[in-house]
């Protein structure tokens, strides 16, 4: 009996020390198995997967990015993700408009006075700064909640200055001789701005809804400084008028086509889970911006044009 007990202890102990050793081999394994896989493997989620102050978009079902480090934020940017196309297309929009600073400032034969170029280099620098808090809200809002809406606010930040610096270069161009005009309408607009901003303080706690109509209600208002100014101009007479103000309708296409399909989620939404890192609303948003911007600034050198050669000699006031 005594030998029985002996060999059933000893048995035990075996089984035990090889399950021991086994279950060592298999935890070593696992590590070396998750340590091979590449950060964007680890980090990469299904949208039932994020925090839910991630999840605005259930047609998009995949590519998400997890909590990450300031510095797997920035990495990030260089992998394959939902956010990868939102990233670099403001990234090369800011490019862009950088360059045509530049170029307009320094390079175009324009002879504009300093405060003509400075009106411009403002537009551009709007523009640059809209697309700069774009990339960064992008790059950075997985990093946590606070971070999103962060960034979320520096982002609406850059959409409004972007919409300021039309209507300011707009409104000086197009009210150049009519100095009371082109005080009033500036002084709206800057007020329309900072009442919009003021929507974005979190202790006032205003609604998505209310914050998007404020942004649309404002970019609507373009329509009365420009029905104001064909009156003034003498209508489609005038060939400045005629010239610029289908620029100024197509300005109000591409733009009310962008947010058509920002709103709707469109293409997205007819084919959930195909679009998710390529082709999605917010990518077509994101583009048709770009064109909107680069179309506006075209539209105002050729303004700027036409006052170095007329001046206000073919005004038709009322």
């Amino acid at each position: 009996m005594q030998i029985y007990n002996i060999f059933y202890k000893n048995t035990a102990i075996l089984i035990l020390c090889t399950f021991f050793q086994d279950h060592k081999e298999f935890l070593k394994k696992s590590k070396n198995s998750l340590l091979s896989r590449s950060p964007k493997e680890l980090s990469l989620l299904q949208f039932h997967e994020v925090e839910p102050h991630l999840q605005s978009n259930p047609y998009i079902t995949s590519g998400y990015r997890a909590s990450l480090s300031t510095k797997m934020c920035i990495e990030s940017a260089f992998w394959l993700t939902n956010e990868t196309i939102n990233i670099w297309s403001h990234v090369f929009g800011w490019m862009l408009f950088f360059g045509l600073t530049i170029y307009d400032l320094f390079l175009l034969n324009i002879h504009a006075s300093p405060f003509d170029k400075l009106v411009v280099g403002l537009l551009l620098g709007c523009f640059q700064i809209s697309m700069a808090s774009s990339t960064m809200y992008h790059t950075f809002s997985c990093k946590s909640e606070k971070h999103f809406n962060c960034f979320l606010s520096f982002d609406l930040f850059g959409i409004a200055l972007s919409l300021l610096g039309i209507y300011l270069s707009g409104i000086y161009y197009a009210f150049w001789c009519h100095p009371v005009h082109r005080m009033f309408y500036l002084s709206t607009v800057f007020f329309i701005f900072v009442s919009v901003m003021a929507l974005q303080i979190p202790k006032l706690k205003a609604s998505d809804n209310l914050k998007m109509i404020s942004f649309v209600c404002w970019a609507a208002y373009g329509v009365i400084p420009t029905c104001h100014w064909v009156a003034i101009m003498g209508g489609w007479e005038n060939p400045i008028v005629a010239k610029l103000l289908s620029r100024i309708l197509n300005m109000y296409l591409i733009s009310g086509l962008a947010f058509l399909i920002y709103v709707t989620r469109t293409p997205e939404r007819f084919f959930k889970g195909k679009l998710d890192y390529i082709g999605s609303s917010h990518q077509w948003w994101h583009f048709l911006v770009v064109i909107a911007l680069y179309y506006w600034h075209n539209t105002g050198i050729l303004y700027i044009e036409y006052r170095m050669n007329h001046g206000c000699a073919n005004d038709l006031r009322l």
